[in-house]
């Protein structure tokens, strides 16, 4: 586990554009880190109450241990007492021993050796119990390390849900002047989308992006710059009406991805987020929003998703603490 967190968090700093295969890859893992975070924090939880029940079980024994002990103590004391009420009767006897006296002094002796065992066997159950205490003691010592866990992970998913819900309105302030132009701004699956449409952005069939939409990027870029623990991606997408071809652009696959990689520079150089921050990919028509039957339907799906997700280093870093 600690490997592929690894290989993920070294895949989105090493570049920015990648190939349709790879970038799948690692955006499917991305997306459900947050799905692994809560079943993770379930399976701490999990872990947590059964040590709960085995400190149950050994509070119990050692209940038990405790009795038998208390009990061994009581008979011994008893056979301490009779001991000493013979031995005086012993005594008080002098040498004329009868038969029925002799017959006393066995029995005396057979106690004594009684005494002896219940001795052994209650420093055994005195041991056995020591041992418990120890074993409870450990128990309750990791039952507080997984329970601190438990409550730094929850704490830190409810860190990265706040960042993640002030980030979207951070975007949404940005983009007040915009809301005429069908701009969306959601929140899903930990992470925030900002779908900017075609009219915005390009002329049909273009990769230039149009002055009105650089200077959407440019606000967008502003709420981003100073929030370097925020991962970009940029998706271009398109309908399913085929693209002329050029000697530029074979297909929509091709145009998808030139519109994703001209966002990509202007956030970069004009915008000046890091280039270690922005992966760029075309999708070309493989994931429409909305029927390509329609004319309508085509103008939703002409568009440039921004996706911005919180970095999950902590969140990792407590997952993987001993």
């Amino acid at each position: 586990m600690n490997k592929l967190w690894l290989l993920l968090l070294s895949g989105i700093t090493m570049f920015s554009c990648v190939s349709k295969k790879e970038y799948q890859a690692l955006k499917k893992e991305r997306d459900s880190i947050s799905h692994v975070c809560m079943l993770e924090r379930r399976a701490e939880i999990k872990y947590r109450d059964s040590i709960l029940r085995e400190v149950k079980k050994v509070e119990i024994e050692m209940d038990k241990q405790r009795l038998i002990a208390s009990a061994l103590r009581d008979s011994l004391q008893i056979c301490h007492n009779n001991l000493e009420e013979n031995k005086l009767y012993l005594e008080n006897l002098g040498e004329n021993l009868t038969e029925k006296q002799k017959q006393i002094a066995q029995e005396i002796a057979a106690k004594n050796k009684a005494i002896a065992a219940k001795e052994l066997e209650l420093n055994d159950a005195l041991a056995e119990a020591e041992k418990e205490r120890i074993r409870l003691v450990k128990l309750r010592e990791e039952l507080e390390l997984i329970s601190q866990r438990v409550k730094d992970l929850e704490a830190e998913l409810r860190r990265k849900d706040s960042a993640v819900i002030l980030l979207k309105e951070a975007i949404m302030n940005a983009l007040a002047g915009f809301e005429d132009l069908d701009i969306k701004v959601e929140y899903k699956n930990g992470k925030v989308y900002v779908i900017l449409p075609e009219k915005l952005l390009f002329k049909s069939g273009s990769t230039s992006v149009d002055p009105k939409g650089v200077e959407a990027l440019l606000k967008i870029s502003k709420a981003l710059k100073e929030k370097n623990d925020v991962q970009i991606g940029v998706e271009g997408h398109t309908d399913n009406i085929p693209l002329k071809e050029s000697d530029r652009m074979k297909d929509n696959w091709d145009l998808s991805v030139l519109r994703a990689t001209s966002i990509s520079r202007i956030l970069i150089e004009k915008g000046g987020i890091s280039d270690e921050r922005i992966t760029a990919m075309g999708r070309g028509a493989t994931m429409p929003v909305a029927d390509n039957g329609t004319p309508e339907g085509r103008a939703k799906n002409r568009r440039t998703e921004i996706i911005l997700t919180p970095q999950l280093d902590k969140i990792l870093e407590i997952l993987n603490s001993n």
